[in-house]
This record gives C-alpha cells, sequence and structure tokens, in this order.
C-alpha cells in the first residue's frame, strides 16, 4: 500500500511540475560585474582584522570582481517563481598589512599593497516576483546566497563559507517563443562572517545580464 501511495504522490508531483505549462521551467546564463565595499567596523571604513585584536589589513577593492554560471527558475504562479543556481565568484582586493603590535622596530620593514584572491562557488535561492507577463516583465527578486570557498590567500583565518542576504530588480524581454533575456541591479549584504577574527561586513552591489531558455 505504501508503496503505491509513494508511485501515487510522485506522478502527481511529475504531473504538476512538467504537465501544467509548457513556461514553468526556465535554465539559463547568468553574468554580474560585483563593486564591493566594507561598512565601518570597530577601526573605520575597509579594515580587516585577520590577526588578534587590531593586526589586519586596510583594503581597497580595486580588483576585478564577477559572477558566473548557471541559473533556474519554476514559476508556480504565472507572477510568482522561484529561482537557484550555481555561480563562480570572485571577491579580490588588494590589502596593506597593518600591525601595530608587532615587535618590530620602526621604520625596519615596509608593507605593500598586496594582491588577495577569494574564490568562492555561490549557491543562491530567491523568491521572485513578476509585475507583469507580457513580453516586457519587470520583476522584484529577494533571497539568500551561500558562498562556498573554494580558494583564499587568507585561508588560515577562514571560516570557508558566509551568506549573503539580496534584493534586486530587472527587466526582462522575451525575443523569441522560447528565449528571453534581462538586465537588473542586486544588493548583496553579509548575514554571517567569513573571517574568524572579525565581524565581515561585505557589501555588493552586481548589474547583472541573464540570458534564459523555456524548456517545456
Amino acid at each position: 500500500m505504501m508503496k503505491k501511495l509513494l508511485l501515487l504522490a510522485f506522478f502527481l508531483i511529475q504531473n504538476d511540475l512538467f504537465a501544467q505549462d509548457d513556461s514553468r521551467w526556465k535554465l539559463g546564463i547568468e553574468f554580474s560585474l560585483d563593486q564591493l565595499s566594507m561598512a565601518d567596523g570597530s577601526y573605520g571604513p575597509d579594515y580587516l582584522v585577520t590577526l588578534g585584536n587590531v593586526n589586519g589589513y586596510r583594503i581597497d577593492f580595486d580588483q576585478f570582481n564577477y559572477s558566473l554560471g548557471l541559473m533556474g527558475q519554476y514559476h508556480f504562479q504565472e507572477k510568482l517563481g522561484l529561482s537557484t543556481g550555481i555561480l563562480y565568484s570572485n571577491k579580490d582586493f588588494s590589502g596593506t598589512f597593518n600591525c601595530p603590535t608587532c615587535s618590530m622596530r620602526p621604520g625596519s620593514y615596509i608593507m605593500y599593497p598586496t594582491a588577495i584572491e577569494q574564490q568562492f562557488l555561490a549557491i543562491p535561492l530567491s523568491l521572485d516576483y513578476s509585475l507583469s507577463t507580457g513580453r516586457w516583465r519587470p520583476e522584484l527578486t529577494g533571497g539568500f546566497r551561500n558562498n562556498i570557498e573554494i580558494k583564499n590567500d587568507l585561508k588560515e583565518q577562514s571560516k570557508g563559507y558566509f551568506l549573503e542576504g539580496f534584493v534586486g530588480a530587472s527587466i526582462n524581454y522575451t525575443f523569441v517563443e522560447k528565449l528571453n533575456a534581462g538586465i537588473g541591479y542586486r544588493y548583496q549584504t553579509a548575514l554571517s562572517d567569513l573571517y574568524e577574527t572579525d565581524d565581515f561586513k561585505l557589501r555588493t552591489s552586481s548589474f547583472f545580464f541573464r540570458v534564459d531558455y523555456l524548456l517545456r
């Protein structure tokens, strides 16, 4: 009896997801330019503590940062949908190490800016709302973004993961029956700390471009 119920449930789910509407599932490629900044911390803006209570890096976000990957969307109502995906994302910066507590003679060392590479596998999950259903479709979105570290030059001080929350808006246009494209803006803020020694108050302004294909 249980086996029959499971088969029936599977059939109903499959029928709901794939048989109701040929435009419910979309798969696309997304690229974004990411402008990074940090909120004011205990030692001012753009300063990251990585050693002890005060030693760390003065940060300059002068590197080229972007995200690129696959995104999917499922519309469970005409104007409401869920989106997720998997993207490569880098969050690099130039950092000048500052060590007020180091036991060195003043002037015995000079610290130069160094490029710090940080690379992540990003997995977003969002709720999307379309303001219209025509060929032109403005869309609002909000959700969370999981960032799993795959490379970090400051790995010894890193936890390997942090969570972001985001809100955004986009405008989408359908070129042909199964192909559409969109551009938009997304604001992201860190909700958890990446580093063990300091609050990771990272902010990201993303300008993105996306091309989607309707699967069914």
